[in-house]
C-alpha cells in the first residue's frame, strides 16, 4: 500500500504571503497570484489548473461563509519546498461553522 502522506518538513525554497479583503473581486486576484508564484516550479497545465481551482474554492468559501455580513481579511501563504512540493494555506478570521 502506497503512503500518500505529504512531508511538510521539506526545506522551504521560496515563499509568499498575500492578504486581501474578502471582496468577491479579489478571488481572481488570489487565484492568479498563487498560480503565477507556483509557475516557477514549471507545473503541468493540469497541475496549474488544480492549484487555481483549489485556491478559487478556498477563497470563495472565505468570502461567502466566513464574512457573511462584513468585509474581513483573507490570508494566503504559499511555500515552495524542495522536491517540488507546494504548501498553500488560506485562512480567515471569520465567524466559523456552527457546531451541529
Amino acid at each position: 500500500m502506497k503512503n500518500n502522506r505529504v512531508d511538510f518538513s521539506a526545506a522551504v525554497e521560496n515563499e509568499m504571503k498575500l492578504i486581501l479583503p474578502s471582496l468577491s473581486v479579489n478571488e481572481g486576484m488570489a487565484r492568479a497570484a498563487v498560480a503565477a508564484f507556483c509557475a516557477q516550479l514549471n507545473p503541468t497545465a493540469v497541475e496549474l489548473a488544480d492549484i487555481k481551482c483549489a485556491v478559487s474554492e478556498a477563497v470563495t468559501n472565505c468570502i461567502v461563509h466566513a464574512y457573511r455580513e462584513e468585509i474581513g481579511e483573507i490570508i494566503i501563504e504559499v511555500k515552495l519546498c524542495e522536491g517540488r512540493l507546494i504548501r498553500i494555506d488560506i485562512r480567515d478570521k471569520g465567524c466559523g461553522i456552527e457546531n451541529i
